[in-house]
C-alpha cells in the first residue's frame, strides 16, 4: 500500500495535469487518515475553487489557516476564492492578511488590487498591481489587471503599452489578447482590436467574454447581425454571463428593436437581480417601447443605491436613473438632489481616472484658436481643400439636437449617418505630429499636398461607411472646435450647427449621465464657463467662415418640423423626401445618448424645462449671464 507521502504526491501530480477527480479522490482520503493535515485542506480548497464550488473553498481554506496559523499562501488563495464569489470585503482582508505574513507574494498584490478595482478604489488598486509587478515583471494577470485599470483611468496610451507588451511576452495567452482587444476598443481602434480578440478565441475556442468584446467592435464597425451573433455565442457559453446579455440587449435598441431589447435586459435582472444597468435600461427602454414598469420599479432603483457593496459607478447610474424617474413624476426638488449625487460621483470617478476640466487651460485653447483661424489665414489657405461634397458635418454642444439632425438627414435615401467619428480630432494630431507643432498652430504651414494627404483618407473612409450615398454625415458635436481646419480641407461640405436654449442645453448635460468622460459637464459652474466659450468660437467661426454655416435651431425645428426639415435638407443640397419627416421609423444604428428619442416622433416638452428647476440652477445662471 502506498505512503500517505507517495499519494500526496500523486494527487498534486494529478492537480497540476487537471485531472481534478482523480485529485479531489486522493486529496479526500488523505483528510480522512490525517484531517487536520493544513496543506493538504489548503490545496483540496484550491482545487474545488477550481471547480466553482467557492462556498466548499472558504471552508475548506479558512480551516486551513485555522489548524496552521496565518500563511501567505493560504491568506493570497483565500482572496481569490472571496473575489470569484463577489465578496469584495473579505478578498481585501485575506489579501492584505497576505500580504502582512510575506509581502513578497505577487498573487497577494494582484488579488488586493483586484478588489480594490472592483470597489472603484482605482489609484489604490494600481499600487497594488505595480507592486506585484514589482516581484514579478512577468506576470501576466497583473500587467493585464493594471492595463484595465490605466484604461479606466483614462491613461490609454499606458495601458495600451503595457497590454501590448503582455502580448509579447505571452504570445500564446489568450487573456492578454482579449484585454489589449478591449483597450484597442476603448482608443477607438475597433478593426485592431477585433484582430487580437479573435487571435483570443483561436487560443481559447470557447472564451465567452472574447466573443462578447469582439461582438462590441464588430458594432463599432457596424457589422451589427456578426455583433449579435458574438454576443448570442458569448451566452450559449455563459448563459448567465449578464455583460454579453446587456451588450446584446443594448445592441438591439440601437437598431429599433425595443421589446426584444427589453426582454434581454429583464432576463439579465432575473438572472442577477442586483445588476444596475440592467435596471436602470429597463426604465429607458420601457418608456420609449411604451411598456408600463412595475409599481415597485422605483423602489428597487432606490434599495441598490442604498447597497454599501455596490460600486461607485453602479451608484452613479442608479442616482441618474432616479432622478429620471422623479423628474418624470413632476417631483423637481427630488429630482435634481438625484442629479446632484449622481454627477458628484460622476466627479469622483472622473477624478480617479485623472480626468479633470480646466477652465483657464479651456479659455486659452479657444484663445489660440480665435488667434490662429482668422480671415488672413483663410484668404492664405482658399485654394487648398478638396472638391467634394460628400461629407456633412453637424456640430454643436452636446444635447443640443445634434443626433436628431442626424437622423431626419439619415432618413433620406440618399443620406448615410456615420454617426460620432472621432477622424477630424485624430487628424489634428496627424497634422500635429507632421509639422512638430502643437494643435492649432500647426494649421499655418498647411500647404495642398498636405491638406491632400488629410483630406483623402477621410473622404475613402465616408465612401466605406456610406457605400453608394451622395452625403454622409459625421454627427461628432465637439467638431465645433475644428470648424477651421474643416473648411480648408473640405470647403463643399455642409457644415450644420445645432443650437438650443443655453440653459436648456446645460441642464439636460448635467442630467445626462454620459458614456465618456465630460468633466466639465458635472458642475453647474464649470458647464457654464464650457458653454460660454463656446458661444465665443462659435461667434468666431460666423464671423470668419469662408463657407456657409447652417444654424438649425432645436426650438424652430420642434415648433415647425416640415418647414425647418425642409431646410436642412436643402441645405445639403437635396431634394426633398417625405420619409424625412417620420424619422422615427428609419432603422438604422443610434450610438448616442438620444439612442431612444430619436425612436419617437418629434416632440416639445424637453423646451423651456430649465424653469421647473430655475431656484437650483444660480451657479449655471451666473456664468451664462442670465442670472
Amino acid at each position: 500500500m502506498s505512503t500517505l507521502a507517495q499519494r500526496m504526491s500523486q494527487a498534486v501530480q494529478h492537480h497540476q495535469a487537471n485531472r481534478l477527480t482523480d485529485a479531489e479522490a486522493l486529496y479526500r482520503g488523505i483528510l480522512r487518515e490525517a484531517p487536520q493535515t493544513a496543506h493538504v485542506l489548503h490545496l483540496l480548497g484550491v482545487l474545488v475553487h477550481q471547480t466553482g464550488r467557492h462556498a466548499e473553498a472558504i471552508d475548506l481554506i479558512s480551516r486551513a489557516l485555522e489548524v496552521h496559523g496565518p500563511h501567505p499562501q493560504f491568506h493570497s488563495n483565500l482572496a481569490s476564492v472571496y473575489l470569484a464569489a463577489g465578496n469584495l470585503t473579505q478578498a481585501e482582508s485575506h489579501a492584505r492578511q497576505a500580504i502582512r505574513s510575506d509581502a513578497t507574494v505577487p498573487d497577494a498584490h494582484n488579488n488586493l488590487g483586484v478588489s480594490l478595482r472592483r470597489q472603484g478604489r482605482l489609484d489604490q488598486a494600481e499600487v497594488a498591481f505595480r507592486g506585484a509587478l514589482r516581484l514579478a515583471p512577468k506576470h501576466l494577470d497583473a500587467r493585464c489587471n493594471l492595463g484595465a485599470v490605466l484604461q479606466s483611468q483614462g491613461k490609454l496610451p499606458e495601458a495600451l503599452a503595457l497590454l501590448e507588451e503582455a502580448v509579447r511576452l505571452a504570445p500564446n495567452h489568450a487573456q492578454a489578447h482579449n484585454d489589449l482587444g478591449g483597450a484597442l476598443l476603448a482608443a477607438g481602434q475597433p478593426e485592431r482590436a477585433a484582430q487580437h480578440l479573435r487571435e483570443a478565441l483561436r487560443l481559447r475556442p470557447a472564451f465567452a467574454q472574447a466573443y462578447s468584446n469582439l461582438g462590441l467592435a464588430l458594432r463599432d464597425m457596424r457589422q451589427i447581425d456578426e455583433s449579435m451573433q458574438c454576443f448570442r455565442e458569448a451566452l450559449r457559453l455563459e448563459p448567465a454571463y449578464a455583460v454579453a446579455r446587456n451588450n446584446l440587449a443594448y445592441t438591439l435598441g440601437m437598431i429599433g428593436r425595443l421589446d426584444e431589447s427589453l426582454g434581454e435586459f429583464q432576463e439579465v435582472l432575473r438572472l442577477d437581480p442586483g445588476n444596475s444597468m440592467a435596471l436602470v435600461s429597463i426604465g429607458k427602454f420601457a418608456s420609449a417601447g411604451h411598456h408600463r414598469l412595475t409599481d415597485d420599479y422605483d423602489q428597487n432603483l432606490r434599495t441598490l443605491a442604498a447597497r454599501e457593496d455596490m460600486p461607485p459607478e453602479d451608484r452613479c447610474r442608479l442616482y441618474f436613473a432616479l432622478g429620471t424617474q422623479l423628474d418624470t413624476l413632476g417631483d423637481c426638488d427630488s429630482a435634481f438632489d438625484h442629479y446632484r449625487r449622481g454627477n458628484e460621483l460622476r466627479l469622483e470617478l472622473d477624478r480617479l481616472r485623472g480626468t479633470v476640466f480646466d477652465p483657464v487651460g479651456h479659455r486659452k485653447l479657444v484663445d489660440r484658436l480665435i488667434a490662429t483661424f482668422t480671415p488672413s489665414y483663410f484668404a492664405r489657405v482658399a485654394s487648398l481643400g478638396v472638391d467634394s461634397q460628400l461629407p456633412v458635418f453637424i456640430v454643436g454642444m452636446m444635447r443640443s439636437g445634434t443626433t436628431l439632425a442626424e437622423q431626419i438627414l439619415a432618413s433620406h435615401p440618399q443620406v448615410f449617418g456615420a454617426g460620432e467619428l472621432d477622424d477630424i480630432g485624430t487628424l489634428t494630431q496627424t497634422l500635429s505630429n507632421r509639422t512638430g507643432a502643437s494643435y492649432p498652430e500647426c494649421v499655418t504651414g498647411l500647404d495642398s499636398a498636405t491638406s491632400k494627404d488629410l483630406a483623402d483618407p477621410f473622404l475613402d473612409r465616408l465612401r466605406q461607411l456610406g457605400g453608394a450615398a451622395e452625403r454622409v454625415v459625421d454627427k461628432m458635436p465637439a467638431n465645433f472646435f475644428h470648424l477651421g481646419l474643416i473648411a480648408t480641407l473640405f470647403p463643399r461640405a455642409a457644415l450644420i450647427h445645432c443650437r438650443r436654449d443655453a440653459v436648456d442645453t446645460c441642464l439636460s448635460c448635467f442630467f445626462q449621465n454620459f458614456g465618456n468622460p465630460h468633466p466639465f459637464a458635472s458642475d453647474l459652474r464649470t458647464l457654464g464657463q464650457y458653454y460660454r466659450e463656446y458661444r465665443r468660437l462659435m461667434a468666431h467661426w460666423a464671423s470668419v467662415l469662408p463657407v456657409p454655416l447652417f444654424d438649425l435651431h432645436y426650438e424652430e425645428l420642434t415648433a415647425t418640423q416640415e418647414a425647418t426639415s425642409r431646410r436642412l435638407v436643402a441645405t445639403c443640397g437635396l431634394d426633398w423626401d417625405e420619409r424625412c419627416l417620420h424619422f422615427e421609423d428609419t432603422r438604422r444604428v443610434v450610438r448616442t445618448a438620444s439612442v431612444l428619442q430619436v425612436r419617437q416622433p418629434m416632440y416639445r416638452n424637453s423646451v423651456g424645462r430649465w424653469k421647473r428647476y430655475e431656484r437650483h440652477l444660480g451657479p449655471l445662471l451666473e456664468e451664462l449671464g442670465e442670472g
